[in-house]
């Protein structure tokens, strides 16, 4: 029996690959290339920002009435700044988050200099370098 069991073990492994590889030749290699991202014009700008963060957490922004909040989402349910949140180390630079936050996210149109500067204006973040 267990010499059926790993039998059929390698007949599926087979399989899969030459379906794998069938796949690959009907795929060009052109489709499988990306072109290059242009690059972020808050980079450079972020790169001068290390946020650290005052508390643990998400930041809902309970505490602002929804017409304070500029026009950000809540940290308590939107996964771009939940994520971007937890980068915030008070080491890594906030490009360094934006990259991170992105390749763990995709891509989002949260203005990210803008609302890190919006949660140092109301205290609830501070900048260990940077404006």
């Amino acid at each position: 029996m267990a010499r059926q069991i790993v039998e059929f073990g390698d007949a599926q492994s087979d399989r899969i690959r030459v379906a794998v590889a069938q796949r690959a030749k009907r795929l060009s290699i052109a489709a499988a290339i990306q072109p290059a991202l242009p690059p972020d014009p808050e980079a450079a700008v972020a790169s001068t920002i290390v946020v650290r963060r005052k508390r643990f957490g998400t930041i809902p922004l309970d505490d602002l009435s929804r017409d304070q909040w500029g026009g950000y989402p809540s940290g308590a349910w939107d996964l771009a700044p939940i994520t971007a949140l937890y980068w915030c180390d008070g080491h890594r630079n906030l490009a360094e988050v934006i990259h991170l936050t992105r390749l763990e996210q995709g891509p989002t149109d949260l203005d990210f200099v803008g609302y890190f500067r919006f949660l140092h204006d109301h205290g609830y973040v501070e900048f260990v370098k940077g404006q």
